[in-house]
């Protein structure tokens, strides 16, 4: 296979990320979740009592639902459960746009004194497109009382990641997988119930490689999985079909591996995996960094968001009957 890529992207092995802003009041999250649903249906799932109690709160959680006054200044209050947990959460509407926006403060560790630990300010909007509906939400800290909430904090993201999992069981599809872009990448991350080791084994071995990558429609042409190796995989199609190829630059296992990744004639990009276990789940980063905005872009609008869910769709399956 001729080498295209340049020098930099070959010694480049790690995309750089933003800071994170620091726990406590100010700190801030950001999810980008897809689900395979009109917008009205997943705004609905916000606004509903029934729908919020089946999805609402991280994997285990249950939900008594006991006011959802949906008005701007109007309250919620619910009770949820789940392991280790028991506690109520408070809060109020601030503004309601159905369906394309919902703001709203959640409120949480009620103090005997009627104050709350945590208050956060939650901003969503629903943006539909061709049966898919991506839900970004942001939430900003606007206060965090005590040492002891700071545990929470530092859970949040998962915790609401896990929420949107269930939301989009509930929708009938997406919410599992997390895409965010910055300038020249795209940053895609989903959990996995699976040890970091198989999930490893999945992006190395060849035959596992090929059994989930794009969905599972590949067959392989080249897998020199060692740092150099060239990888080169074939979708079958009338007109001749596509190519995904590239190179292993680095592979650190079981927690990082760098590749290349180039699709028919367009210059490979960098890929980046990485693994990390948080909540007894492999966590699976990956960071793709492009040469310019105007090809991620390109990639963005081309169905990657379907795309990287089925692969990952399929990867998920892969690995509950490898674990088996």
């Amino acid at each position: 296979m001729p080498d295209t890529m340049d020098a930099g992207l070959k010694t480049r092995l790690a995309a750089e990320k933003p800071p994170e802003t620091p726990l406590g009041a100010g700190h801030e999250v950001t999810l980008t979740r897809t689900f395979k649903a009109p917008a009205a249906l997943v705004f609905d799932c916000f606004t509903d009592p029934e729908k919020l109690a089946k999805w609402w709160g991280p994997l285990g959680c249950e939900n008594v639902v006991h006011t959802l006054d949906v008005r701007p200044g109007g309250e919620i209050s619910l009770h949820m459960a789940g392991p280790g947990y028991s506690h109520t959460m408070g809060g109020e509407f601030v503004e309601i746009d159905r369906p394309t926006r919902l703001v709203f403060r959640s409120k949480a560790f009620e103090a005997p004194d009627g104050g709350w630990g945590i208050v956060n300010l939650n901003t969503l909007t629903f943006a539909e497109r061709d049966g898919w509906t991506t839900v970004v939400l942001h939430t900003l800290v606007e206060r965090a009382a005590g040492e002891l909430v700071l545990g929470a904090l530092s859970g949040m993201k998962t915790g609401w990641g896990q929420s949107l999992e269930r939301l989009g069981d509930l929708v009938g599809g997406g919410g599992k997988t997390d895409v965010e872009t910055a300038d020249r990448t795209v940053v895609v991350t989903r959990a996995f119930d699976a040890p970091m080791a198989l999930v490893w084994r999945a992006l190395t071995e060849p035959q596992a490689f090929v059994r989930w990558f794009n969905g599972g429609t590949l067959t392989i042409e080249a897998m020199d999985v060692r740092p150099g190796g060239a990888w080169s995989l074939r979708q079958a199609g009338p007109d001749g079909g596509h190519r995904f190829w590239g190179e292993f630059v680095s592979l650190e296992p079981p927690t990082r591996m760098v590749m290349t990744q180039g699709f028919d004639a367009y210059p490979p990009v960098e890929v980046v995996h990485e693994l990390s276990e948080a909540w007894g789940r492999t966590v699976l980063t990956r960071t793709m960094t492009f040469p310019d905005n105007a090809y991620r872009d390109g990639m963005l609008g081309s169905g990657f968001t379907p795309g990287i869910t089925a692969s990952y769709d399929a990867l998920a399956a892969w690995l509950a009957a490898a674990g088996a």
